[in-house]
């Protein structure tokens, strides 16, 4: 079984145990989707592709304009299009980082929960013992201890929704009413990454790369235009120095560039390896309450060690959960990067320039 489908499958526990169905919970795609439409962020970068298209178009008809100011309009409509593009995989990446810890934080409420049952039980059992003078004060006294801890993890947990749920909101541009409710993530699948790929299309893709791009067409055009014998050799000389520095800048940008590329197509790799750990111990842990049920139903063992059993699944599953997330805030950042939308959402959506 491929780590998809296994991480699926076990899914489905968590979804089962944690209580993740909610119908008015909103989803992911619409929180995207709403904050590409209220947000300043992409509703800036739309503004200045607006502008740089009608820039282009008074240039274009005007019979006067120069070949140096037609390629920098051109240039500004190909530069604002791919900032628009990287405007929204920023916001695609801050939304789902706050929208993921979010569901996080509502999940953790209901381990907390049953470790807060297990923790009364335990007490239970340690003050019943104590009676029976088959244990001792200083048992009962940890016990109580690591109740309370427990009941002041659920209370820092239950005090942090509020304001996990207005960093969302800001970014939906919605009221700060600090209630949101937010529903499971689409289910965990692994994507297949072409680093190579990217590499490649970082030149028309990655913003900081296109303007040295940009630069250098525009340095080498000015060298064309400034080598003839009617134009002073000093303008000449300036050209050839600027498309030097040009060419600097562009093996620079696109060396920061790749290597940013590629630390973090390694950090994608190494949360998709914490998932396949995650998913091996959930179902350890899974196969381990199968049997441990079978034990209580013969008398084997404790209520109390079944509920530690239950408990221990519950964990395992957030643990899994907290893995697919890091996965996605990771292939978020790899978008970043690449300057492309490795996560498919943003085609999911559907969004015109």
């Amino acid at each position: 079984m491929t780590i998809a489908k296994h991480a699926l499958t076990l899914s489905l526990l968590l979804t089962g145990a944690l209580g993740v169905a909610q119908v008015s919970a909103t989803t992911l795609e619409s929180a995207v989707k709403r904050a590409f439409l209220k947000g300043a962020e992409v509703a800036s970068s739309t503004q200045t592709l607006r502008t740089a298209r009608s820039d282009l178009v008074k240039l274009q008809i005007d019979p006067t304009t120069l070949v140096v100011s037609l390629t920098q309009g051109q240039q500004a409509v190909t530069l604002a299009n791919t900032q628009l593009g990287a405007s929204r995989i920023t916001v695609l990446g801050n939304v789902t980082t706050a929208y993921l810890n979010l569901f996080e934080a509502q999940q953790n409420l209901e381990v907390l929960t049953a470790q807060l049952a297990l923790e009364s039980r335990n007490l239970e059992v340690t003050k019943a013992k104590l009676a029976q003078k088959n244990g001792t004060e200083l048992d009962v006294r940890k016990s109580e201890n690591t109740l309370a801890n427990a009941k002041q993890n659920l209370a820092n947990q239950k005090a942090q929704l509020p304001t996990l749920s207005n960093k969302l909101e800001v970014l939906l541009g919605s009221d700060l009413k600090g209630d949101l409710t937010v529903a499971a993530p689409p289910a965990f699948k692994e994507v297949k990454v072409d680093l190579a790929a990217l590499e490649k299309s970082l030149d028309t893709n990655l913003p900081t790369v296109l303007q040295a791009v940009q630069s250098l067409e525009l340095a080498t055009l000015n060298v064309k235009l400034a080598d003839n014998d009617y134009t002073p050799s000093n303008t000449l000389t300036d050209a050839k120095n600027s498309l030097t520095t040009a060419q600097r800048n562009l093996e620079t940008a696109r060396k920061n560039g790749v290597t940013n590329l590629r630390d973090a197509g390694r950090t994608a790799g190494s949360t998709l390896e914490a998932i396949r750990i995650a998913t091996v111990s959930l179902q350890n842990d899974s196969d381990s309450l199968k049997q441990d049920q079978q034990r209580y139903k013969n008398g084997s063992i404790s209520r109390v060690q079944l509920q530690t059993s239950e408990s221990s699944v519950l964990k395992s599953a957030y643990t899994l959960t907290q893995a697919q997330n890091n996965y996605t805030k990771a292939l978020n950042a790899l978008s970043s990067a690449a300057g492309q939308d490795i996560t498919g959402m943003i085609a999911k959506i559907g969004v015109a320039s």
